[in-house]
């Protein structure tokens, strides 16, 4: 996971990003694991589709999360700092209680202890006048 500094707040993320032209959901999760952390990724099952909206800004995203490998498994996770990524780690979900992005606590949630089937969550993003966010699952 990457610890993302964002303007609502500090978390731990999944590494993420967009996909570039050509490119398959796969192919962009393998390029951004790398660029994020510096670990090369041999991409696997989808595990969680996930749609969030904020109506705030009108804005809908579509995220496609996978199981995914270490290439070279005692790879150490690095930052990339210049995307405001403060660390790179190998995290174990309960021992970052609260400290998990909201939208990928739901996926750990749902996913991490039986490792079953891939899902799809809807996430509605609600922004409050402070600028902090709250989540609504459906």
């Amino acid at each position: 996971m990457v610890r993302q500094r964002r303007h609502y707040g500090v978390h731990w993320e999944f590494p993420s990003g967009y996909t570039e032209a050509g490119e398959s959901f796969e192919e962009a999760a393998a390029r951004e694991v790398l660029e994020e952390t510096g670990i090369g990724v041999e991409v696997g099952e989808a595990i969680c589709t996930m749609v969030w909206e904020r109506e705030h800004d009108r804005r809908r995203n579509l995220l496609a999360y996978f199981l995914a490998t270490p290439v070279g498994p005692r790879s150490e996770p690095r930052p990339q700092v210049e995307e405001d990524i403060e660390d790179a780690a190998y995290v174990v979900p309960g021992a970052a209680a609260g400290a998990i992005h909201p939208m990928h606590a739901a996926i750990l949630d749902r996913w991490w202890n039986d490792r079953g089937s891939g899902f799809h969550l809807h996430v509605d993003v609600l922004v409050r006048p402070d600028g902090t966010q709250d989540y609504v699952f459906e």
